[in-house]
């Protein structure tokens, strides 16, 4: 797995923005959500997290949030890493490989 991650210092808060290459690892923040019924502006306030970080995450599929952000969001959803976070690509090709189907 392939895995840009970008990390940036402002001060002591170091900033992190992670996008994958050819979209292998996603993440589903918007069907948690959806499924939830509940908005991104709702969730950036109950994890204390900013409106435009949760937004990002929400509507941009390749955005990987930060371990903090992740952390924050899964204690307030009442959820693991893998409820929010997805790999794709070379699995599902195997798994078409192996089972013969093309």
């Amino acid at each position: 797995m392939s895995l840009k991650l970008i990390q940036i210092y402002s001060g002591s808060m170091p900033f992190y923005s992670s996008h994958t290459n050819e979209s292998k690892l996603v993440n589903k923040l918007k069907v948690l959500l959806d499924n939830k019924n509940l908005s991104s502006f709702a969730l950036s306030k109950r994890a204390n997290l900013s409106p435009t970080t949760t937004r990002k995450i929400y509507s941009d599929p390749a955005y990987i949030p930060s371990p903090d952000v992740l952390e924050k969001l899964c204690l307030t959803l009442s959820c693991v890493p893998g409820d929010i976070l997805d790999i794709r690509g070379n699995i599902e090709e195997s798994a078409v490989v192996v089972s013969g189907v093309f």
